[in-house]
Order: C-alpha cells, then sequence, then structure tokens
C-alpha cells in the first residue's frame, strides 16, 4: 500500500479532487472486474456494495 494512501481525504468533504477521481477509478475497475458492464449482470448498473465484497483481497487489507 502507498503511503499516504490514494484513498484517504486530506482535506474535508469532496474537495479533494485527485482522491476522489481514485475512488471513482476503483469502483469503476470493480464494476468491470464483476462484469456488471454486461447486459444479463442481475446487478447492471449498480456500484452498491462493490467496495465491501472486494475489500479482503486489497494488499495491506485486513478482516476488519
Amino acid at each position: 500500500m502507498q503511503r499516504p494512501d490514494p484513498l484517504i481525504c486530506g482535506k474535508p468533504g469532496a474537495e479533494d479532487l485527485p482522491v476522489m477521481r481514485n475512488r471513482a477509478k476503483w469502483l469503476e475497475m470493480l464494476y468491470f472486474h464483476e462484469g456488471r458492464n454486461k447486459a444479463d449482470h442481475p446487478q447492471r448498473g449498480l456500484y452498491t456494495g462493490l467496495f465491501k465484497k472486494h475489500h479482503l483481497w486489497l494488499p495491506g487489507s485486513d478482516e476488519n
């Protein structure tokens, strides 16, 4: 994991634009990894639950 973490904001709210862009790219990668872009996927068009489902395979992640 990089230090500082590129997904943790250093400014209040959504003012840290580079971090917000990194988060959007990360979620988009998970979206395509799951195949949610395909017409026959039951969760097509939904980004809900992607991070929670996949966060354990991230380097440096733990179970909490």
